[in-house]
């Protein structure tokens, strides 16, 4: 896993390091029948790795070096989740592992018949990627470890959306490094909060689209910044791919077009517009295809529009027997902690639902709920933090800034016309909007960087700081527990 940290090596083959090492330890847990163990063995290897790694950092402090074990503890906590959490806990529909039902196992075993899902029923509606990445897994471990039950075929699916979510530390780490901010306090939040171990865990295409889109954030920055071949070609596949694992990626096609448009501009007036619509020619004849292909494939076949989502019907809570002021316009504080989780089925205000959900997804716990309270509140109060934050980069001139505030709200705006649209309690998750968090960590960071010389600068970074550290102490411990 050392290897993973070397700046000599860039994002893909680190990620290709990566997979292989989760492929590795999953096969080994799995052999040695380790799988009740493994909550005991990351909280073992995470107090080896912060005993070793403050041994280190009292010898000489460095941040890069802390950034690092940062890293290596996220992926535990993930690969860990992962290993210890069968995909018929916690999960998003699934369905059940059948052929012919129509939930993500059954779009999975489909792929794994040699075929694409005749339908656009249930999940089927979803383009194929995730999927057949996930049967490719399967194809490979199923013979190296005898497979014969369902749930433990359909479980090796788990290993695609742990990888990514494991890789969208190393984008967050870039992303930083591009907007040349204080890596620590957004690399610790995105790799702690708990809603990225829930997703890890999962056999659905989430972990894998918010991936493509924090992608996407930092190769529009660099493309904008140098219109290369090769910044162009990955910020295309990006798009396509993206695309091809859940059609929302589409929506951050609307500030990255603005951004091409500015750079069209610029280059009007250093005449070097020719350059440019190169470059976007390239990026549209690689994206365009891989990205259109599938919703294409659905609309002549079953007659979907592009913007197709299925609909729960009256099977979910209807939220829109409250008002639009008491669903979007409010904050009811005081069910903040009673109840503590969420309920898809009675929770109607999506700013509550958004704050509880980043902690637990739309789940309950079985323990005592003093933990999850202490974990909420402070999260509430770093919530309070990353907002201000939002706010003070609206006066910032800095093209990159304005583009991550503009892609904060074209996905709220998203977010809310899709709840306004399908008006449920399971519309409300977290998990539709992943990418503001990790935008909103940024600018935190960036905010705290920016003020670093005011007098109040080492109150707020020590306060920031403590914040940040207490609440992934804690969400560490409470899912090596649970």
């Amino acid at each position: 896993m050392v290897n993973l940290f070397s700046k000599k090596r860039t994002n893909l083959v680190n990620i290709s390091i990566l997979s292989l090492s989760i492929l590795v330890i999953y096969v080994l847990v799995y052999i040695l029948g380790l799988e009740d163990s493994v909550q005991g063995i990351m909280l073992l290897l995470i107090i080896s790795t912060a005993l070793m790694g403050g041994f280190n950092l009292c010898q000489k402090f460095d941040k890069e070096l802390l950034a690092k074990y940062i890293l290596l503890i996220g992926f535990v906590m993930r690969i860990g989740y992962m290993l210890y959490t069968p995909c018929t806990v916690r999960y998003h529909d699934l369905g059940i592992i059948s052929i012919d039902s129509d939930g993500n196992a059954a779009y999975i075993l489909n792929i794994l018949n040699g075929q694409l899902p005749t339908s656009n029923e249930g999940q089927f509606y979803h383009p194929p990627l995730y999927y057949i990445l996930s049967s490719i897994v399967i194809f490979v471990l199923k013979p190296i470890l005898r497979l014969t039950d369902e749930m433990d075929i359909m479980n090796c699916a788990r290993l695609v959306s742990c990888t990514f979510s494991c890789a969208t530390l190393f984008c967050v780490k870039s992303l930083c490094e591009e907007l040349k901010i204080n890596k620590l306090i957004p690399l610790s939040l995105v790799a702690f909060l708990p809603n990225f171990y829930l997703m890890g865990g999962r056999v659905n295409n989430d972990a894998m689209a918010v991936f493509f889109m924090t992608m996407i954030l930092l190769f529009s920055m660099k493309w904008y910044k140098k219109q290369s071949i090769r910044n162009t070609i990955i910020l295309a596949l990006c798009f396509g791919l993206g695309m091809m694992t859940k059609i929302s990626v589409v929506v951050l096609a609307i500030p990255t077009g603005l951004l091409m448009i500015v750079v069209i501009v610029q280059s009007i007036k250093n005449n070097t517009l020719l350059n440019s619509i190169k470059s976007l020619c390239l990026f549209a004849v690689i994206s365009m295809p891989l990205g259109l292909a599938y919703p294409i494939r659905n609309l002549v076949l079953f007659n979907q529009p592009f913007n197709y989502v299925l609909d729960v019907g009256e099977v979910g809570f209807k939220s829109h027997y409250y008002t639009f002021a008491q669903r979007f316009l409010s904050f009811p504080i005081t069910k903040m902690f009673n109840p503590v989780y969420n309920d898809a089925f009675s929770d109607y205000n999506i700013w509550m639902y958004l704050l509880k959900g980043g902690l637990f997804g739309e789940f309950r716990f079985n323990i005592s709920t003093t933990l999850p309270t202490i974990m909420l509140f402070i999260y509430a109060l770093i919530s309070i933090f990353m907002i201000l934050s939002v706010v003070s980069c609206l006066k910032e001139k800095d093209t990159n800034i304005l583009y991550l505030v503009l892609s904060i709200m074209v996905l709220m705006i998203a977010y809310v016309a899709f709840n306004i649209k399908y008006p449920y309690g399971c519309t409300m998750d977290f998990r539709y909007v992943a990418p503001v968090f990790i935008i909103k960590t940024l600018l935190f960071g960036r905010f705290l960087d920016r003020n670093k010389d005011k007098k109040y600068s080492k109150i707020l970074y020590r306060l920031s700081a403590g914040t940040v550290l207490t609440f992934s102490l804690l969400s560490v411990y409470m899912y090596c527990v649970i």
